[in-house]
């Protein structure tokens, strides 16, 4: 899910509600969605959160400490499309 959360942040432009709303799609509560959004605009640069690249692996387990600090579990997650 730690990459799903940054994948869907590549589209161009980063764009909070759309991320929380596909969050919410994906099995996330409306909080814990917010949660996750605020852990990355906090963590990450918009900047990055908008780019196309690939997650590196430093990311995507930053990402996942992220996820679990707002009470997701990344495996439970149904995917982000």
């Amino acid at each position: 899910m730690g990459a799903a959360a940054l994948a869907s942040c590549a589209s161009p432009g980063y764009n909070a509600s759309k991320l929380e709303r596909q969050l919410v799609d994906a099995g996330l509560s409306s909080t814990q969605a917010t949660c996750v959004t605020n852990a990355l605009e906090d963590t990450y640069d918009r900047g990055q959160l908008g780019s196309r690249s690939e997650p590196t692996l430093r990311e995507l387990q930053k990402t996942r400490t992220l996820l679990l600090a707002c009470d997701v579990e990344p495996a439970g997650l149904n995917s982000i499309d």
